[in-house]
């Protein structure tokens, strides 16, 4: 799997490390998420200050692109955009007008598509499904394996081992999955935290 490689790994510890270091220890590396579909890779952060606003967010995240480059998206946990008053009790509609708001920004895939993609490929073959369906996202946790399919509704399609531990495939709406990528790709190039555009519209 191109997520597991020494390389992919090694280049996140480094980041870590720089973001640990430029940030006193306040903002520390979480996680990693696939973006098949977009050919983007996430990586999510949390925050160990008391408060946070949406100011600070700017200035944060505007840091870790300084830091990432091109080469990948950036975010925070969700209990960090909610401590800075993004609310999610209309998740879902909140994604898709961020969908409809930013559906023409502009994006191309990262260095990293082919590899993810192909993670995509082997993962839905795995389980006996059209290789070519168009996969959100893949989380690699502990316990599982986690592979979302943007379709119309939400149902788990699959689950079997695989590797060594469950994967488990399902599928979401499409259209809030391209909200938050759409939002996503506009905050990086305008420089505007994530959160800040996900509280102006939940």
């Amino acid at each position: 799997m191109y997520l597991s490689n020494d390389n992919l790994q090694k280049r996140i510890n480094e980041i870590s490390a720089q973001v640990e270091t430029r940030s006193d220890g306040i903002i520390r590396y979480e996680e990693i998420i696939a973006l098949p579909y977009f050919g983007a890779i996430i990586l999510r952060f949390s925050f160990a200050g008391p408060s946070v606003c949406l100011d600070d967010l700017d200035r944060y995240e505007a840091l870790l692109y300084g830091i990432v480059g091109d080469e990948f998206l950036i975010d925070f946990m969700g209990s960090v955009y909610r401590k800075a008053g993004v609310r999610y009790d209309h998740w879902e509609q909140t994604l898709e007008r961020l969908a409809d708001k930013y559906q023409a920004e502009a994006w191309a895939p990262t260095i990293h598509a082919a590899g993810i993609r192909s993670d995509a490929k082997e993962l839905l073959q795995a389980v006996g499904l059209d290789p070519d369906l168009p996969v959100w996202e893949i989380q690699q946790e502990e316990e599982e394996t986690l592979l979302l399919i943007m379709g119309e509704g939400e149902k788990q399609l699959a689950r079997i081992d695989f590797d060594g531990k469950p994967l488990c495939v399902a599928e979401v709406p499409g259209k809030p999955c391209c909200g938050l990528f759409y939002a996503a790709c506009h905050g990086k190039r305008s420089r505007v935290s994530l959160g800040r555009l996900l509280a102006e519209q939940s």
